[in-house]
């Protein structure tokens, strides 16, 4: 797979990971933990998107 699939595949996953703990009450509320999952998949999807334009 090539990287810039990768890094939108962990954006998908960390969005996924940040809705199931939004909507359910598995850690309570996790306010730095929501956060830190946003970041990091926004982090992913600018990255992926970037090498993908590079290409």
């Amino acid at each position: 797979m090539k990287k810039s699939t990768n890094y939108l595949i962990l954006a998908g996953l960390s969005l996924v990971l940040y809705l199931v703990i939004e909507f359910t009450d598995i850690y309570g509320n996790p306010g730095w933990f929501k956060f830190f999952l946003v970041l990091l998949g926004v982090t992913f999807l600018i990255s992926g998107i970037a090498l993908r334009r590079k290409k």
